[in-house]
């Protein structure tokens, strides 16, 4: 039986290429001439018989057929390398490197928590762990696996949950001695805001059995970091909503107070992602087996509480 054959250096070049939209920043990036890089385009567009990239003097962007390539070779390119590896650890068959994402609290909760015990009983494996709010195109960073939280938005990546979380509201006690006791949902407009992303008069969703109330409060401080925040609230800057993960500690010590504790955010998901269409590592394997025996560690729901009137 005859097979045709797609040069998978072609293939890296075209990827470079359609990542930089840009022949000269892709060429640099590859170590390579840029009469070159079009040369070996040139071939793949030949090969194929079509044309992967629409050029004008001030613009490159890919057709229909370049966008169908792209997500194809990101996954031809990352078998070859996982083939590669798994190749080379044969003898130890679980090894190599684990690029994950997750966001910034959520990873330092992991690292605190799943990843210690994994790398103990699986020392050949590294991990690399990559932080950030934004929802990681896991093709274009070569990311293995994700942690997130919230509804997955990619409808090309197997979804699992793992577990739950929600929000409460919270200030330190000094802050509350300030200021008039807050009851209901509706007493929290008085008051300023401490919250982890940009915007005006942010939303906080409260829910109390099958009631729901929105209220809007003023900002006083925003910052991309749940630990900086946590700080500005214990510094009795105002309230702030945050998830329950990140603040039980510092509630179940005192240093900061849950406010209306039968009120709390809709619960949210939390799911591992990876992407579809290709056979799974030994070490990706075993990862996602040990978050299966251990998802008691993601149940972060605030305990349920009940207040008398």
């Amino acid at each position: 039986m005859k097979y045709e054959t797609m040069d998978l250096r072609l293939l890296q070049y075209f990827v470079v290429s359609a990542d930089t939209l840009n022949f000269t920043a892709a060429a640099d990036k590859l170590g390579i001439p840029k009469s070159k890089l079009s040369t070996s385009i040139a071939k793949l567009e030949g090969q194929l018989k079509l044309s992967l990239f629409e050029r004008s003097s001030r613009v490159v962007r890919l057709t229909d057929a370049g966008r169908l390539l792209y997500g194809r070779a990101m996954v031809l390119l990352e078998e070859s390398s996982y083939l590669l590896d798994d190749m080379r650890t044969m003898s130890t068959r679980v090894a190599g490197r684990l690029r994950l994402g997750a966001s910034p609290a959520l990873g330092r909760f992991l690292s605190e928590t799943l990843f210690p015990t994994f790398l103990q009983q699986w020392p050949n494996i590294s991990v690399s762990l990559q932080l950030s709010y934004e929802y990681e195109n896991l093709f274009k960073e070569g990311i293995d696996l994700a942690f997130r939280m919230g509804k997955n938005r990619d409808e090309n990546l197997i979804e699992k949950q793992i577990g739950s979380s929600n929000r409460v509201v919270v200030a330190s006690p000094e802050y509350l001695k300030s200021c008039e006791p807050i009851r209901q949902p509706s007493d929290l407009v008085k008051h300023k805001s401490i919250q982890i992303f940009e915007g005006e008069s942010p939303t906080w969703v409260l829910k109390s059995g099958k009631e729901i109330e929105q209220v809007n409060l003023d900002v006083a401080f925003q910052c991309g970091d749940f630990v900086s925040l946590v700080n500005i609230v214990e510094g009795g800057m105002g309230l702030a909503h945050l998830p329950w993960f990140v603040v039980r500690e510092k509630v179940e010590s005192g240093e900061l107070i849950q406010l209306l504790p039968e009120w709390r955010s809709p619960i949210l998901p939390i799911s591992v992602v990876y992407r579809q269409g290709y056979n799974k590592s030994a070490r990706l394997a075993e990862l996602l087996k040990w978050v299966d025996q251990n998802t008691q560690l993601f149940q972060l729901c605030a305990p349920t509480k009940k207040v008398s009137s």
